[in-house]
């Protein structure tokens, strides 16, 4: 059985419960080539929507999947980078050029 290879991208995909909230950062960032998606080692997630040269195009939003508030951990420390545990930007369709996708991460995430 043969199975088709596979090209990696520069990030992961989206988890099905941060589709919708993605989507909606989407309608509400007219300017957002893409979401940057932080998940902690707690559960909780931050999303931001980034414009064409990295810069914010919305407020940064906490969350943790069927939850009523973000855990007691981050209203003390709002999400610490030291508890990051996988980090990417969810790309806009038409994505930007390579060149421009690489500088917006590296400024965004720091990678």
């Amino acid at each position: 059985m043969a199975k088709k290879k596979q090209t990696r991208s520069l990030s992961p995909s989206a988890e099905q419960s941060e589709q919708a909230m993605i989507e909606g950062i989407f309608e509400g960032s007219p300017d957002a080539v893409g979401v940057a998606v932080i998940r902690l080692d707690c559960g909780c997630r931050k999303m931001a929507a980034i414009n064409e040269h990295g810069d914010p195009a919305s407020k940064i939003i906490m969350y943790r999947d069927n939850a009523a508030a973000i855990c007691e951990l981050c209203k003390e420390d709002h999400g610490s980078f030291q508890r990051v545990v996988r980090q990417f930007i969810q790309w806009k369709s038409p994505e930007p050029d390579h060149y421009t996708k690489e500088m917006i991460t590296a400024k965004v995430l720091g990678g």
